[in-house]
């Protein structure tokens, strides 16, 4: 019997791989796909990218891993991501104990014998001890029940399930169905070799320039010099970048001042708009509102017909209620004779044809159809699988209304089910708030090993404080009315309910590291 079966070889997973290796467990990584790299070897759509720094994004667990690898750009582009990723598994042997082309289907424990048996999709069983999820927030394609869809003629693909081999799209009529993150990063790159592009917008988003640029060797040398630097500042900021908000409120200053801070954020890099704004431009409805606003102007100074621009322009939220898209030329594409933007507001898709879709107002003829729909994120990738804890209790039924955990490490009645990456734990900067985790389950594995436990699970009085807890960090902020796949506000029939955690890493870092000093509070070990 192994000790330990981690599913998923994304950059958490490769993380929990590598520190329960480090400690001299047995342990089987899992992986669907027949690459590493997670949501870095899915997604390879045209201009799939970083929107964190990409020095702060990669480990720091390795100070001679910092010294030998360098980036080539600011946001690094998906290539450079998952090559990073596969030098990793290759610098620390970690490939001998990756099982890829592994589909995990099921998971039961065995309250006997206090573990779990996990079955991959081709029949083949694995027995551990402990039983890690690390599948990735986004990493469950939502596909959206469009009639026709499976009688369309042509050629259709999923942004996060891109193909390896490049897709041709020279002369192609192409449809792009979603203005998210995916469809705003691939949408210039289809524009320039389409030959007629039709854009499907459910809903507008608050895009803000990447500003991307290159890293010089100068640079380089600079951001390994200040590499612990850097990864303090991670771990001290509420979203695990490298920005820090300001002291000051947007309404302590005069409007002038206000909106030369606007534009100097604009022009910067990354994320800095909404991380390194004004302290309250998320709290503050009316500091709020003169971002917003602010956005609102670019928008129609960018996007030169007056129509699409007002199109473009988001009506169901503000910014800062959803992570904004980072564009390059995202806007400009619209100005370009062969692209044309359909809002499903006013014209909804009413089903696929053979040659094409039908929308309520006309008929588009189109080659390709590329579906930048998004994930049943957080708890979809997790759900698909059939977890059975205590007594033969589904997760999925436990979390039927919504995810249920404690700090976001295990679930009542699942014993030795860790998730690292998952519901009610994960924001921002994602990596470094799963390294918090992974620490924390070896941590856990360690008290376990000294004390001769053989489970540890949560109980359901933590779940509820939890709950209670992470609906605490939205209530009161522009977050609270947000809909967005946060809240399972993108996939028809979830329950609507806050499926990360607001509180900031500091905070989660914090109420972690308490349960532990107070004896592991919430948890039970026999």
């Amino acid at each position: 019997m192994l000790d330990a079966v981690v599913v998923g070889a994304g950059i958490s997973g490769i993380y929990q791989l590598y520190r329960l290796r480090q400690a001299g467990l047995s342990v089987q990584l899992c992986e669907a796909g027949d690459g590493v790299g997670g949501t870095w070897f899915w997604n390879r759509y045209p201009g799939a990218r970083f929107d964190s720094e990409s020095y702060t994004y990669g480990y720091f667990f390795s100070r001679e891993l910092l010294d030998e690898w360098s980036w080539s750009e600011e946001f690094a582009g998906q290539p450079e991501t998952e090559r990073y990723l596969n030098h990793v598994v290759d610098r620390f042997d970690l490939r001998r104990d990756i099982r890829l082309g592994a589909r995990v289907s099921a998971a039961v424990y065995d309250d006997a014998a206090a573990a779990w048996t996990v079955t991959v999709e081709n029949g083949e069983r694995l027995r551990a001890r402990f039983l890690v999820t690390a599948v990735g927030p986004l990493s469950e394609p939502y596909v959206p029940a469009i009639p026709g869809l499976a009688g369309f003629a042509g050629v259709w693909h999923h942004t996060a399930r891109w193909p390896r081999e490049p897709v041709d799209l020279r002369g192609k009529r192409v449809a792009v169905i979603g203005t998210g993150s995916s469809g705003v990063q691939v949408i210039p790159h289809i524009a320039a070799e389409a030959a007629e592009l039709v854009v499907f917008q459910r809903t507008a988003n608050w895009c803000t320039p990447i500003n991307n640029r290159p890293i010089t060797p100068e640079r380089m040398r600079e951001i390994r010099r200040t590499a612990r630097t850097i990864h303090r500042t991670c771990q001290e900021t509420p979203g695990g970048f490298v920005h820090r908000p300001l002291s000051v409120s947007a309404l302590e200053v005069g409007e002038e001042e206000r909106r030369e801070r606007f534009q100097r954020l604009y022009d910067a890099p990354g994320l800095t708009m909404v991380l390194a704004n004004y302290r309250d431009i998320t709290t503050d409805r009316a500091a709020n509102a003169a971002v917003t606003d602010f956005l609102r102007g670019k928008i129609r100074e960018r996007v030169k017909d007056p129509e699409v621009a007002e199109r473009l322009i988001p009506t169901d939220h503000t910014f800062g209620m959803k992570r904004p898209p980072l564009e390059d030329g995202f806007y400009e594409v619209f100005a370009q004779e062969h692209v044309s933007l359909v809002s499903l507001a006013e014209e909804p898709i009413l089903r696929f044809t053979p040659a094409g879709i039908q929308t309520a107002a006309r008929h588009y003829e189109i080659d390709v159809a590329v579906l930048a729909t998004g994930f049943d994120a957080v708890t979809g990738a997790i759900r698909r699988i059939d977890i059975r804890g205590r007594d033969g209790v589904r997760l999925d039924r436990h979390w039927e209304a919504g995810p249920r955990t404690h700090l976001g490490l295990q679930s009542a009645g699942f014993p030795n089910l860790f998730f690292v990456g998952g519901p009610q734990s994960t924001t921002g900067n994602i990596p470094r708030a799963t390294e918090i985790q992974v620490d924390w389950v070896m941590d856990c594995l360690r008290h376990m090993a000294d004390h001769g436990h053989r489970y540890v699970e949560t109980t359901p009085a933590a779940e509820e404080a939890w709950l209670a807890h992470v609906e605490s960090t939205v209530r009161g902020t522009v977050l609270e009315d947000a809909t967005s796949w946060a809240f399972g506000s993108n996939v028809p029939g979830k329950p609507r309910v806050y499926q990360l955690y607001a509180g900031g890493i500091p905070q989660y870092r914090a109420r972690c590291a308490e349960a532990v000093e107070a004896g592991y509070t919430g948890f039970v070990f026999g």
